[in-house]
């Protein structure tokens, strides 16, 4: 994953929780200092796992501020009715970032060992800021405070200041005011020692990575213990009360007020209870002041005053729990297992709440199992309206409505998906389920379709998902690939493409052009797949890819392919019908090839997207992937909501496609004027000087004039009733490949009266075949011959010499492609074709009418 990405992924961590578990979240500052050591505690216990180390950091801060909350509204009656709040030890603020939006902020102070600290939320919070020292002696405040919170503090305080600094917090107390501190009790040790539970613990070692360990461990505490200290401190004027793991579910609070004035702060105010905690019992006064009691009466006074405290304080504690998994079904859906706990005895787990982007989406109710003596939970999450970019919040809640979120996910991270926005893009559904779902269903039918054929899945070795998206195929067939099997992808939208780099790690992705040639080896792939590609390319693409296709697979190797067949004809064309196209445009191919396409949008960058529509009847498919050998078609296919599939096959004997390495055509009034024009693609070191001789051959211009012949010319092998004229050529642009190999190379050459013929060159290996597709314009009824010569171009030996009427009486015009193939003797070198068009019956045509014809799509196959 990418930095970006868990950039992202942090935030939304954070934006989530803050957003369900506060009232104001737009006003909590989230900024984590990078030195802030309950975050690189939190970090070191998640394994570096930044999303479930900020949520623990937060999570723990909120329940922090949960837990003094209940202490303040028992204490004072709510926080407006403090008037100074010392929050001592505060680290970075993880739990003063909270406290600011209850109390305002000219009422807080924070304290820490730390001078980074204090100065952080001085500049972040803009609150108060005392610097601490490591001696409790050495602390100079002249403060007093209504309430002052120590948060693990004297959980990691060695005996020789525990006592010192306790009697100077209390010491900064006011009249009224309230201390409470967190501790590690003994119960939680686990080392063995013969410590008892009136002593205190002390081992040189904690998650500090500044201070020294002397002066900041881990320290344990019992309860006798804190109580002397207490009575030391306070010289038995203060009442103390023990909230069992009271903090976060592990700590101890403790509790301690000033008898006095308690007393005076409750004068005339009438109390919801009739018991008065001025009545009860003094722990601090048991052993000295009332040694006379019995025993068994002080033990009987000391659980009054616990039992009463507790009522009238009334804390509870957030459940315990966490998600122990959240992964996607096969069906695409969110599964969700987890445990909880109760913390104590009056606190029952109630319910797991799963929220998708804050609104509750499914609820489960958890077992308890005796022996575990915890509860366990599982659900569901139907994810069909849940797309990649939405987040899972998982949270667990008690019968006291106190709340613990254990999980939150972007539905990204739970499974490998694509942003939404591409999804959208590729499928038109943003759906994770959609996506996630078809995997199966995707696998099972190519592997159906293909053994239908006679293959094998897994006879494939090198496989490619040409126009791979956001790699819905590669991700489907993970799960079947061998050993030796390697799956690559290559995509012309390049944020498809980037993101299945750096996401698909067990592929291999490549960004391609819009034109060929693909950035991979001649003859390197087994299976190429083309699942709706071609139905989004316009017709000089399809000719220009079916070619490269061709180039890199191997022979015998196989093109699993799509198009949209006959029955989109009417579709796609009521499309553009009803005006909700930019273009559309029908072309003929030979008697009886039909090719529908469609332009939604008219957008520069639309080949290969969804704003493309390309419709092929099986004759004009014949023609465009002519250079294959058919294996079978299935009509309306399982796959791309009907699309015909073909399995095509490269022959074994099969060399690659031979295109144009370079054109020329003789003009005779215009050859003393303009010279002859020589059009040859070389081979270029670099990409540049290519691009330069695109933009000359483009600034180029040449005239073009076009005059009727006369009917008594030479005619050369034709019948001598015919109308005899020889039309002549000009070429309108070559577009040129970057390696030289004129591979991309759609020829188009226009035609008029004062040439003689258009020459190609080749350089073949062994093909067999030459085929080429003329259009000739106007649009009328005549008929139209054409010459071809094939010629050794070292000897001048004509290979081949055939005349070929391209269609009889027939109507031609722009979108009309006639077809001209004819085989030759086994050859390899260079070769030039030369092609002259005559017309052989004017019928409808004007006599003065010029004629034009151009050439495309020449190759040796």
């Amino acid at each position: 994953m990418n930095t970006e990405k868990i950039k992202i992924n942090n935030k939304l961590t954070i934006d989530t929780f803050i957003q369900d578990q506060t009232r104001k979240p737009e006003k909590i500052n989230v900024k984590i200092h990078p030195q802030d050591e309950m975050y690189l505690y939190a970090l070191k216990n998640t394994d570096g796992r930044k999303d479930e180390a900020l949520l623990r950091y937060f999570s723990n801060g909120k329940r922090i501020l949960d837990a003094v909350k209940q202490i303040v509204e028992w204490y004072f009656n709510g926080f407006e009715n403090i008037s100074s709040f010392l929050d001592f030890a505060s680290g970075y603020g993880r739990f003063s970032r909270f406290l600011l939006h209850e109390i305002p902020i000219d009422k807080i102070w924070i304290s820490d060992i730390y001078p980074e600290a204090v100065e952080f939320q001085k500049q972040e919070f803009g609150l108060a800021g005392i610097v601490s020292t490591n001696a409790p002696e050495d602390y100079q405040i002249n403060q007093k405070f209504d309430c002052i919170f120590a948060c693990s503090f004297f959980s990691h305080t060695p005996q020789k200041t525990f006592t010192g600094w306790l009697q100077k917090l209390y010491s900064c107390l006011t009249e009224n005011g309230i201390l409470i501190f967190s501790t590690h009790d003994l119960s939680l040790m686990t080392i063995e020692t013969d410590v008892e539970a009136e002593k205190i613990y002390f081992t040189p070692e904690s998650e500090s990575l500044f201070l020294k360990t002397e002066d900041y461990g881990v320290t344990y505490v019992g309860e006798k213990w804190v109580g002397k200290v207490i009575q030391k401190v306070t010289q038995g004027k203060a009442k103390w009360h023990r909230i069992k793991r009271g903090l976060c579910g592990y700590h101890d609070l403790y509790i301690i007020w000033k008898e006095e004035g308690r007393s005076k702060k409750q004068e005339g105010v009438k109390k919801k209870e009739e018991v008065r905690k001025e009545d009860v019992f003094i722990n601090s006064e048991v052993g000295s002041h009332n040694s006379e009691i019995r025993k068994e009466e002080v033990r009987n006074k000391k659980e009054e005053f616990e039992e009463q405290t507790a009522k009238l304080l009334n804390f509870h504690c957030h459940p315990d729990g966490g998600c122990e998994q959240i992964k996607m079904t096969a069906t695409g859906d969110i599964y969700l297992e987890g445990w909880a706990a109760d913390i104590n005895p009056e606190e029952k787990v109630e319910k797991i709440s799963v929220l998708a982007n804050g609104k509750e989406v499914e609820t489960c109710f958890p077992k308890y199992e005796i022996q575990a003596q915890r509860y366990k939970w599982s659900c569901t999450i139907n994810s069909q309206n849940l797309s990649s970019d939405d987040i899972i919040l998982v949270k667990i809640i008690n019968n006291f409505c106190l709340e613990r979120v254990v999980n939150i996910s972007p539905v990204d991270n739970i499974a490998l998906l694509p942003p939404s926005h591409l999804l959208l893009r590729i499928s038109g559904n943003p759906s994770a389920k959609a996506f996630l779902s078809s995997f199966d269903d995707l696998r099972y039918t190519v592997k159906n379709y293909l053994q239908t054929a006679g293959f094998n899945f897994n006879q494939f070795e090198n496989i490619l998902d040409f126009g791979c998206g956001v790699g819905r195929y590669l991700m489907a067939f993970e799960p079947e690939l061998l050993p030796n099997q390697k799956l690559f992808g290559c995509d012309v939208f390049a944020e498809c493409a980037g993101w299945c780099q750096e996401n698909i790690k067990f592929a291999t992705v490549k960004h391609n052009d819009i034109q060929p040639p693909l950035p991979f080896e001649n003859n390197q792939f087994d299976l190429i797949n083309a699942i709706s590609v071609f139905t989004h390319l316009n017709l000089d693409l399809q000719h220009l890819w079916a070619w490269d296709i061709y180039r890199v697979l191997r022979p015998g190797g196989i093109l699993f392919m799509t198009l949209h067949g006959p029955q989109f004809f009417p579709i796609i064309y009521d499309i553009f019908r009803s005006g909700n196209a930019h273009k559309a445009e029908m072309y003929s191919i030979g008697e009886e090839g039909l090719f529908l396409y469609l332009d939604h949008q008219g957008e520069t960058d639309g080949q290969g997207q969804h704003t493309i529509a390309a419709v092929h009847t099986p004759a004009a498919y014949q023609e465009i992937f002519s250079m294959f050998k058919h294996i079978k078609r299935f009509p309306q296919s399982n796959l791309a909501n009907g699309q015909d599939l073909y399995i095509l096959q490269k022959p074994i004997s099969g060399s690659l496609v031979a295109q144009p390495l370079n054109s020329k055509e003789e003009g005779r009034r215009k050859k003393q004027e303009a010279g002859n024009i020589k059009l040859e693609v070389k081979n270029f070191a670099k990409k540049e000087e290519i691009v330069n001789l695109k933009e000359e051959i483009i600034e180029k211009k040449i005239e073009v004039e076009k005059i009727s012949i006369s009917d008594n010319r030479e005619s050369e092998n034709l019948s001598d009733t015919q109308t005899k004229e020889l039309l002549t050529t000009e070429v309108e642009k070559v577009p040129l490949s970057d390696n030289g190999e004129g591979e991309d190379l759609p020829h188009k050459i226009f035609s008029d009266t004062h040439q003689h013929q258009t020459e190609i060159k080749f350089q073949i290996q062994g093909q067999k075949r030459f085929r080429v597709y003329p259009q000739i314009e106007p649009v009328g009824t005549y008929s139209i011959a054409c010459k071809i010569e094939i010629i050794n171009s070292k000897n001048g030996k004509i290979l081949v010499q055939k005349t070929i009427a391209l269609n009889n009486k027939n109507i031609f015009g722009k979108t009309n492609y006639g077809v001209i193939e004819i085989e030759i003797p086994e050859y390899s070198g260079e070769v030039i074709v030369r092609l002259k068009t005559v017309i052989t019956d004017r019928i409808s045509l004007p006599p003065e009418q010029e004629v034009l014809v151009s050439w495309n799509f020449a190759n040796f196959a």
